[in-house]
């Protein structure tokens, strides 16, 4: 296993970093944080231009065809820069109607996804039941030839701007997922307001009919594919904090070196020095762990654990990364407006989002008890 970037990723790396270095500016992030979607037209069309909507989606529906493992480290660079959280959602949702959708469905969607024009995200959560589908409340009815769905969702990432929602919900077999217009009637998008400024919302749904076309997949059947998904998912993410990690551990590391107390540079207390390291360690096992479930997912090899690992480490490292920031800028990390507390509310957000570290944790430990041999 070979965790070495290749020439062409860092290509791939290297002009994601000058775009977002150029686009995602203090001040077009301040507009953005008035607006619904998080980010101006013209910012998304300029990231549809790059392909990035479809770089990890099939070549037959108008995608790249990237790995995960090169779709994590195009993800790497948005979280160097904050960069608007509905690119993340966007591929994502790509993603999951590339998982989960019918030939037909991929055939009218992903194309338009790839380009930027159509947007469809994940509303699986529901309050108390993460990944619990035996708490879900959410049903799906047959109602002659035509389905009904009723209940409601939570923590929809962008939902406000979406142009479909792929929903999970019961049926009476098991677990299926439809491919739900928001437009279509009875459908209530309800943002929510979040200290991370990350769209999310609730979506309502009454007695939403649809066509039996609208279904993903067989009846009852959504279930091991949705954890499959959400594996990916999740360890996308990971490469997201890592980005972000990064860029605050870089930040942190300049405020010591220019900072004086007492007549010399912050960054020679011994304490100070050591909490910087502390970070990188911290960095750099994230890295490690994500880019191998990366490299093992991308190479269809079983993952489970590393994904675990990668997810419940990552997560918490990033917060951590962040709190120690912030107490090495003093005053000057605590001022709202420090972008510092950008990345802080990501850090959060991220850790929660697809599985906090403690379900991580307690995922790994069923499968280190269920090893034949009791070691794993």
């Amino acid at each position: 296993m070979d965790l070495a970037t290749t020439p062409e990723q860092q290509a791939v790396q290297a002009a994601a970093r000058r775009f977002l270095a150029a686009e995602v500016t203090r001040e077009r992030r301040r507009a953005w944080d008035a607006t619904a979607e998080g980010h101006d037209d013209a910012f998304w069309q300029a990231v549809a231009g790059l392909g990035w909507f479809g770089y990890g989606l099939p070549r037959e529906y108008g995608g790249e065809g990237a790995s995960l493992l090169d779709l994590g480290l195009l993800v790497e660079e948005c979280g160097r820069f904050v960069a608007p959280f509905g690119i993340f959602a966007t591929i994502a949702g790509g993603l999951a109607l590339a998982t989960l959708g019918t030939p037909t469905q991929k055939r009218d969607w992903l194309p338009a996804i790839a380009r930027g024009e159509r947007r469809v995200t994940l509303a699986v959560a529901e309050e108390g039941a993460v990944a619990n589908p035996a708490a879900f409340r959410t049903t799906l009815r047959a109602r002659g030839h035509r389905l009904a769905v009723r209940g409601e969702k939570r923590y929809v990432l962008q939902g406000a701007g979406a142009d479909a929602f792929l929903v999970a919900a019961r049926d009476g077999r098991g677990v299926s997922t439809v491919l739900l217009p928001a437009a279509t009637p009875g459908v209530a998008v309800v943002p929510a307001r979040t200290f991370a400024r990350d769209r999310q919302c609730t979506v309502r749904l009454d007695d939403v009919v649809l066509p039996a076309a609208a279904l993903a997949g067989a009846r009852g059947t959504a279930w091991p594919r949705l954890e499959r998904l959400r594996r990916r998912l999740a360890v996308l993410l990971c490469a997201e904090m890592i980005g972000g990690a990064d860029a605050v551990l870089d930040m942190t590391a300049r405020y010591v070196s220019e900072r004086e107390q007492f007549g010399v540079k912050i960054g020679t207390f011994q304490a100070v020095q050591q909490m910087i390291a502390g970070m990188a360690v911290e960095l750099e096992g994230a890295r490690h762990v994500t880019r191998q479930a990366l490299w093992r997912l991308a190479e269809g090899q079983p993952a489970e654990r590393e994904v675990a690992i990668a997810k419940a480490w990552t997560g918490r490292a990033y917060v951590s990364i962040t709190l120690a920031a912030h107490q090495l800028h003093g005053g000057a990390g605590y001022v709202v407006d420090h972008e510092l507390h950008r990345y802080s509310a990501r850090a959060k957000e991220a850790e929660l989002r697809f599985g906090s570290p403690e379900e991580w944790l307690e995922d790994l430990a069923d499968q280190l008890r269920l090893a034949p041999d009791g070691r794993g």
